[in-house]
């Protein structure tokens, strides 16, 4: 199934399938967009689960994004594309980040969103993920965006599985990754934005039906913050996957199956995987 190229509202997005859109929110990376090397590769895995039923959509950060932006800011641009490109409220599924974003665009403009699905992601940042994060993004204002990449890099793999190596990788492979330009502030801005994010201080309760994914081996949030975010959306439903961290969630046999049984209950086709 061809991936096709498009634009919602400000951004750019991957296309797969046809039918009822779903849209998927990245999770933080160094680039803006869709065109970097590699994202198609990396995320196409991730869409063609549900693309036989459905017009998924992946869309990431754009770029330009101004100092100080707050994450009710990042989720209203969400809202104003939903509105202006898709007309009816859609099911949307965030990814780490981009489940912070998918939380507050649910709280916010509740008339954007039909169904949430949360991966990896919680109602605020765990310590170790806020410390890391934060960790990059002053690098990156300190004009160091090489070793804000070594610090994210380091931070995602486990303790004693290769951070060392991970981080002087990702410091090599900066010149390569920064050659379009971005300067990675766009990155840090995002970070700035999900650091003062908690669901528990929006001004209203995501009413949206929620479908809650995580690790039980997660670094970045702990199985306490999952539970936590569980409680504060009222039509929710939690499954943690037990050894999984953080980005493996997603290779878990069973992820894509759970979430096409919430999103069509009691008509859920075979998963293909």
């Amino acid at each position: 199934m061809d991936v096709r190229r498009g634009t919602i509202g400000r951004f750019p997005c991957l296309e797969l399938g046809s039918g009822p859109p779903l849209l998927f929110l990245a999770g933080l990376s160094p680039e803006a967009g869709v065109d970097a090397a590699g994202t198609e590769r990396m995320n196409a895995s991730l869409l063609r689960p549900f693309a036989h039923r459905r017009r998924v959509m992946f869309v990431n950060r754009r770029s330009g994004l101004p100092r100080g932006m707050s994450m009710a800011e990042l989720a209203n641009e969400h809202a104003e594309a939903i509105r202006s490109s898709l007309g009816s409220p859609v099911d949307v599924a965030g990814i780490s980040t981009g489940g912070s974003i998918a939380q507050q665009l649910a709280a916010d403009h509740p008339d954007c969103v039909n169904r949430l699905v949360l991966l990896s992601t919680a109602c605020r940042l765990g310590t170790h993920g806020r410390m890391l994060q934060r960790r990059a993004a002053a690098r990156v204002r300190h004009g160091a965006p090489r070793k804000a990449l070594a610090v994210m890099a380091a931070g995602i793999v486990p303790p004693r599985r290769g951070q060392l190596p991970a981080a002087v990788l990702a410091w090599l492979a900066g010149p390569r990754l920064l050659a379009g330009g971005d300067d990675l502030a766009d990155m840090a801005t995002t970070i700035e934005a999900e650091d003062a994010f908690d669901l528990a201080r929006c001004q209203s309760p995501i009413r949206a039906s929620t479908l809650i994914l995580a690790g039980g081996a997660d670094r970045f949030y702990s199985p306490e913050l999952f539970a936590e975010t569980a409680r504060l959306i009222p039509d929710s439903r939690l499954r943690v996957f037990e050894g999984r961290g953080h980005i493996t969630v997603t290779t878990h046999p069973e992820w894509a199956g759970e979430i096409e049984r919430f999103l069509v209950p009691g008509d859920a086709a075979p998963i293909a995987t």
